[in-house]
């Protein structure tokens, strides 16, 4: 597709948004949801920092292998895409350590930030909500959180006593793309009127996904066209965890299993075995005293392996890691003046091994503790908040007998104004530092899935970032958007950029710091311009930009460009039809050795059926990419391997009892 075609087509979906600027008679519909990630589940309107919630239908929509092409695209959020298996959220530019990915408000407990070819442990088959908090207001998850927290809520652990004792879901997909088969299973039984056990368990087999031409000059030389060589996955995963679900508090555990075999492509294919054992438990009491609304302690534990295969068949290097994490939050009452808050403790520890011929990390142990407080204070349309954390991390190198230890403290300040129903406008403020990972440090060794050499620094520093965000939220009535501009301003910035050397016959990644700053903004709006006889019309439309550059003047390396989206939506009874637009616009302002990225639109549909009144059962048929588009994504390392999927036709059913 032409750029000429590519900007009228963008001009067109931004036209979506002007609606949003008038005043129509409108009767309030829905509020804006509640964010459970939030420290005291405030909703989207009282959130100064841009969020996104998927659940119901729009997940649904959405569902694919991974977190991040699951995310990809929507507002301020990209993904690594290092292949159908692999792709962990890339939100306003920062990625890896700067995004913090919770499964029910704990570590995932992975690899993923230790390098793009490792995949995020969260069953997404399994999501019943996916939250995405943009920007530092979700500073109180750890100064990992820098970037923003993507948080993916499931049942393994109920929450509340089906209604006729017996509730469940099922759920089976089908892709044509890549013969891809998946399903998912999950119910809940009341025991008694306070015990509740649960099970799931769901699978996914997929073979390499199709495109229109080739994926690389290599391809192309070898004549193997319209595949993504190595890109097939098989996991499987389930679950058990019960819950006891008391007048005075409450207290539940899970146990999961998740295993993935798939490939990483690229000139020296290379394919990951991974498995992950976890155990999630969590306890609550209701006002276990006078000035206490709630006091509640999440404890997860995970062991996580992965073996990465090489062509001959043998295991090459193994990642081992055992890992912990602690999260103790007491919810008090409107107090003095009426502010309301919440103080917290949390402490985590990661121990991670890797062995083999492509051992990149030596062996190290990080611990990290912290307190952390956040208070709200409500007068009349005004709301105000003030959060701060205190963390002390120590990460240990014992082999190289190096230790590195660092105090990152970070504060928050925000304030929302309701300027009339439906309407909250919002300025957050933030200072927060963040330790470098033992990645960033002591990294030193060949990464054949990356095809880098990476070469960390033990002299890295904290980094500090100094943010402000402006925000305009409209949540209620036919009309409703959100608009948000943001600026952050980093002092040691830490990343990883390729030298121009080659070392082992692979390009040299070398970590760094820089002063750099990063702005941007999101908008995006909905309007149902029509209310017929059982039938709404609609069009919605969004929006992204992020720029990143260090203050020297060069452009940071692997940063978004323009990502846009628009649609068109009617929706009855018994079904639902959406036609939309998506895409991203070129790259031009590259990294060093970096090269430029050519933008994209792609066109999508899906209908959903629901045959019977009580809405219990869906199907859902969908066209993904329907041009048959070559995009590639610049914020992956093989962009130039692996583009974008192809057309795909995509089939589901899904069965809520």
């Amino acid at each position: 597709m032409s750029s000429a075609i590519r900007r009228r087509l963008l001009l067109g979906g931004s036209l979506l948004l002007l609606p949003a600027a008038g005043v129509a008679q409108e009767t309030p519909t829905t509020l804006s949801p509640v964010v459970v990630t939030a420290p005291l589940q405030q909703s989207q309107d009282e959130l100064a920092e841009g969020t996104t919630v998927l659940q119901g239908e729009a997940l649904d929509r959405r569902r694919a292998a991974t977190l991040g092409e699951m995310l990809d695209g929507t507002p301020g959020v990209s993904s690594t895409q290092f292949g159908p298996g692999a792709g962990r959220p890339v939100i306003r530019g920062q990625s890896g350590p700067r995004v913090r990915v919770l499964n029910n408000g704990i570590d995932t407990f992975d690899a993923s930030t230790v390098s793009p070819d490792h995949a995020v442990v969260a069953p997404v088959g399994g999501a019943q909500r996916i939250e995405v908090l943009r920007g530092p207001a979700a500073l109180l998850y750890g100064s990992s959180a820098i970037g923003g927290v993507v948080n993916v809520i499931d049942g393994r652990i109920p929450e509340a006593a089906p209604k006729n004792g017996t509730a469940g879901t099922a759920r089976l997909d089908y892709g044509s793309g890549a013969s891809e088969k998946s399903g998912f299973a999950a119910i809940d039984q009341a025991v008694t009127d306070r015990f509740v056990v649960h099970g799931e368990a769901g699978a996914l087999n997929a073979d390499d996904y199709s495109i229109d031409g080739y994926a690389s000059t290599a391809a192309r030389a070898a004549g193997r066209k319209g595949r993504v060589d190595n890109t097939g996955i098989r996991n499987r995963n389930g679950s058990v965890g019960a819950s006891y679900l008391g007048e005075a508090g409450y207290a539940g555990a899970s146990v999961t299993q998740f295993n993935s075999y798939y490939g990483v492509p690229g000139s020296d294919p290379v394919r990951i075995d991974m498995s992950q054992t976890r155990l999630d438990t969590k306890f609550g009491l209701y006002e276990p005293l006078r000035f206490l609304d709630e006091v509640k302690l999440k404890f997860g534990y995970a062991d996580y392996l992965h073996d990465e295969i090489e062509p001959n068949g043998q295991p090459a290097t193994r990642f081992d890691s055992e890992s912990w994490e602690a999260r103790l939050e007491a919810v008090h009452k409107p107090i003095f003046a009426g502010i309301e808050g919440v103080v917290g403790l949390q402490s985590n520890r990661r121990d991670l091994t890797a062995t083999g011929a492509e051992a990149f990390i030596t062996p190290t142990v990080t611990d990290s503790h912290a307190l952390f407080v956040l208070e709200r204070y409500e007068t009349g349309p005004w709301g105000f908040s003030l959060g701060g954390r205190a963390e002390h991390v120590e990460i240990d190198a014992a082999t190289l007998k190096r230790q590195r230890d660092f105090t990152p403290l970070g504060l928050s300040a925000g304030a929302t104004y309701k300027l009339s129903p439906g309407y909250t406008a919002g300025l957050s403020l933030s200072r927060t530092e963040r330790a470098p990972t033992a990645e960033e440090l002591f990294s030193d060794g060949k990464h054949v899935a990356t095809q880098s050499y990476e070469i960390g620094n033990a002299a890295l520093n904290k980094e500090t970032a100094l943010h402000a965000e402006l925000s305009l939220r409209k949540t209620a009535g036919d009309v409703t958007g959100a608009a948000n501009v943001f600026a952050t301003r980093f002092q040691d910035y830490i990343f990883g950029a390729f030298t121009g050397n080659q070392r082992d016959d692979v390009n040299e990644l070398q970590y760094s710091q820089a002063d750099a700053d990063f702005h941007g903004g999101e908008i995006e709006a909905a309007w149902t311009f029509f209310r017929g006889a059982g039938y709404t019309l609609g069009v919605d439309g969004s929006v992204d930009y992020v720029r990143g550059e260090a203050r020297s003047g060069s452009n940071l390396p692997r940063i978004p460009p323009v990502g846009y989206r628009s649609g068109f939506t009617v929706a009855t009874a018994p079904l639902d039809w959406r036609i939309e637009i998506a895409g991203r616009l070129d790259q031009e302002k590259v990294g060093a050795n970096e090269t430029r990225t050519d933008g994209y639109t792609v066109l999508n549909t899906a209908f959903t059926w629901r045959p019977f009144d009580n809405r219990d059962v869906a199907v859902l048929l969908q066209g993904r990419n329907l041009t048959d588009e070559e995009g590639r994504n610049h914020t992956s390392l093989l962009k130039d391997v692996a583009p974008i999927r192809g057309r795909e036709v995509r089939l589901g059913t899904s069965v809520i009892f």
